[in-house]
């Protein structure tokens, strides 16, 4: 993902964005296999993991409703994004499997996106 030089109004959109887009080429390569983990890992707060990665929905197309849709206005906060982000790598990456972002410009991420991965890059799990 490319960070950009212009301030976001969406602070994290840029490292959310990349995570979003490790769903499609989820898709392609273990889908059953990542879809289950996730479900089993996630449970009751998949509908969170829903809102903040709208393309986890590929993973499965048989839970996609108009309930799970996300409001505008419906924000977490940089915590919750953190958390939610670390669990979701720790499922979808193994040794085998590792999970590679490339962040382009990271020079124009702020302070807040910055501190996301760092705590995702310093997971020792």
């Amino acid at each position: 993902h490319k960070f950009d030089p212009m301030p976001r109004e969406k602070p994290l959109s840029g490292v959310i964005s990349a995570f979003n887009q490790i769903c499609q080429m989820i898709k392609v390569r273990d889908r059953p296999v990542v879809a289950n983990k996730l479900r089993a890992e996630f449970g009751v707060d998949f509908n969170l993991l829903l809102r903040l990665l709208p393309n986890v929905s590929v993973l499965f197309p048989e839970l996609v409703s108009p309930a799970l849709r996300v409001e505008a206005g419906e924000a977490m906060n940089a915590r919750s994004v953190c958390f939610l982000l670390l669990r979701f790598v720790r499922v979808v990456s193994s040794p085998r499997h590792p999970v590679m972002l490339f962040l382009d410009d990271i020079q124009w991420a702020d302070s807040t996106a910055l501190d996301v991965i760092h705590t995702i890059l310093s997971d020792t799990m």
